[in-house]
């Protein structure tokens, strides 16, 4: 018997790598239109698990947060609820993360538990973080969050390999693809938001490590001209120098061109004798 049509959703803070995930998941094999009644686009694809699952992919608009306060968050929010008309109730959430900057994402994941969907976090760019010297416990933030992990590199052959894998593994839960199909939940208050960030921040603190302050003489150098007063106040001189350089310092020079070149044609006008190649290199190449 082959098995259902398996409907996933992208969703993810703005710069995340989303769109460069469903590009490397769906190579040529999605359409893009708009979604009915908003000018918003609306991208889906499709591929096949290494099982030989298809699935079909949605590219939600760029969020950080559940709370809709624009069309994309609208749609976003009611995608992944299950509130759009027409359109299937995702059997997975993929919740894609820029493994070099986690602190917005960790929260969204957490807004997105509260929704019931069946959830995975992608640690995407996890190439980039591990260069800058960024260490994430994979294992202990699965943990932490209650929801599967994984790592992503989108723009490299193979990089997928991990989420392809695991979303097999999803799938052959069949449990987990028809759960809480509908839902009580409701928008966070501010003071909930506030709440959720701060645990946000702590299973950050409990399972990333950042790279230690370099003491390089770069780093010394954007000490001080990144600084917010002194950085000022080398900029201001800067720019001072470059107008005197322009406008007075460089006037006895241009003078001194101005004048050299003169001669230099004088030179030519009254050594050659009068005709095209006299007036060629004295109007032409010398004055021009």
């Amino acid at each position: 018997m082959e098995a259902p049509l398996m409907h996933l959703a992208l969703v993810g803070t703005p710069n995340s790598g989303k769109t460069s995930l469903f590009n490397a998941l769906t190579g040529s094999r999605q359409k893009v239109a708009n979604y009915p009644g908003v000018t918003v686009e609306r991208k889906e694809g499709s591929f096949v698990t290494p099982l030989g699952r298809q699935v079909s992919l949605v590219d939600l608009p760029g969020t950080y947060s559940l709370r809709g306060r624009s069309p994309d968050e609208e749609i976003t929010r009611d995608m992944v609820l299950g509130r759009t008309p027409g359109e299937a109730v995702p059997d997975l959430v993929l919740c894609v993360a820029d493994s070099t900057n986690l602190r917005l994402t960790i929260r969204l994941v957490l807004e997105l538990k509260r929704t019931g969907r069946p959830l995975m976090l992608v640690l995407n760019m996890f190439d980039i973080a591990t260069r800058r010297g960024v260490t994430v416990d994979v294992a202990g933030l699965s943990d932490a969050l209650g929801v599967p992990v994984v790592t992503s590199v989108a723009v490299r052959k193979g990089g997928t390999a991990d989420l392809l894998r695991r979303t097999d593994e999803i799938a052959a839960q069949a449990h987990a693809l028809t759960q809480h199909r509908r839902n009580l939940w409701q928008p966070l208050t501010i003071a909930q938001l506030r709440a959720t960030q701060r645990e946000a921040d702590r299973i950050i603190a409990a399972t990333v490590s950042l790279p230690a302050r370099p003491d390089s003489w770069t780093a010394r150098i954007d000490a001080v001209v990144l600084h917010p007063v002194a950085g000022l106040a080398i900029l201001a001189l800067i720019l001072f120098v470059m107008f005197q350089a322009v406008f007075a310092w460089a006037q006895p020079l241009m003078e001194l061109l101005s004048s050299g070149f003169g001669s230099l044609g004088q030179f030519v006008h009254d050594t050659l004798p009068a005709g095209f190649l006299q007036s060629f290199l004295q109007n032409g190449v010398i004055s021009g």
